[in-house]
């Protein structure tokens, strides 16, 4: 997420198709879960379609998540097509004892993409978002949303054309946030069909903050603060509508802490 920081309304055009779903669909409940930390995440630089392999603590903490999700039964998981996203969820299906399911993968839960800006220091990135916005970072940074980020450096990257016809140019907020809806809409309105339950989605820090930011608009969630690694962000879908019940809950590797020290 870089730095101290680091993604509908039922109304608002993204929203419609999954409005339009049935209302005898079964109730699914989205597991949404930040993967562990990686190696670009201790080397500070942007992560966004650029990947690391999860550290040390990384597993770790996705082990414990894991131990922490041991009585909570899943129909389905998918994850992201990112190396990080996916080491996450297979570390997770092992130590819950869920490896039977298969991991599905879809690119649409990507991370956003930064650019020329993928794998540069995230000082630099988040300095030179600032200072396109014509701020100094910390006031800046008090007024951070995923929308104003998105398109901010979706600008910052069409103006420096440093890396134009060789990469994918960084997305705005938009083509963001449409990709990230229309992944979650299809793997739930398609588990609502099979039954319902409970579904793990493997992403990143940011794309969850647009996913709630975009489900529950005027919403008081701490958006401008990073996602901890393997935290779990809970929406429920019914009736053809997505409700976000929790955001950057770590109550499921506290859990799977306590389960690994032999406690009840």
């Amino acid at each position: 997420f870089g730095l101290s920081l680091l993604a509908v309304c039922l109304g608002t055009p993204v929203a419609q198709a999954a409005a339009a779903a049935p209302a005898a669909e079964a109730e699914v409940h989205l597991f949404l879960t930040r993967h562990g930390k990686t190696m670009l995440n201790i080397s500070d630089r942007v992560q966004g379609w650029s990947d690391a392999v999860l550290t040390p603590e990384g597993i770790a903490v996705a082990q414990d998540l894991g131990r922490g999700l041991k009585n909570t039964p899943f129909a389905a998981v998918y994850s992201s097509d990112s190396g990080r996203a996916m080491e996450t969820a297979r570390v997770v299906q092992q130590f819950s004892g869920q490896t039977q399911l298969p991991l599905q993968i879809d690119s649409r839960l990507r991370e956003f993409n930064f650019g020329s800006y993928e794998a540069d220091l995230n000082a630099t990135l988040w300095g030179d978002a600032a200072r396109f916005d014509g701020m100094a970072l910390e006031p800046w940074l008090k007024q951070f949303t995923p929308k104003r980020f998105a398109n901010t450096v979706a600008a910052m990257d069409r103006q420096r054309g440093t890396t134009h016809g060789k990469t994918w140019p960084a997305e705005d907020y938009a083509t963001v946030s449409q990709r990230l809806i229309a992944a979650l809409t299809d793997i739930a309105s398609q588990q609502a069909r099979q039954g319902g339950g409970k579904v793990l989605v493997v992403s990143h820090g940011l794309a969850i903050a647009a996913v709630v930011d975009t489900l529950a608009p005027g919403n008081n969630y701490p958006l401008h603060k990073p996602l901890s690694n393997a935290s779990i962000t809970e929406i429920v879908y019914r009736g053809g509508r997505f409700e976000v019940l929790t955001f950057n809950e770590m109550k499921y590797v506290k859990a799977g802490q306590e389960a690994a020290k032999g406690k009840p």
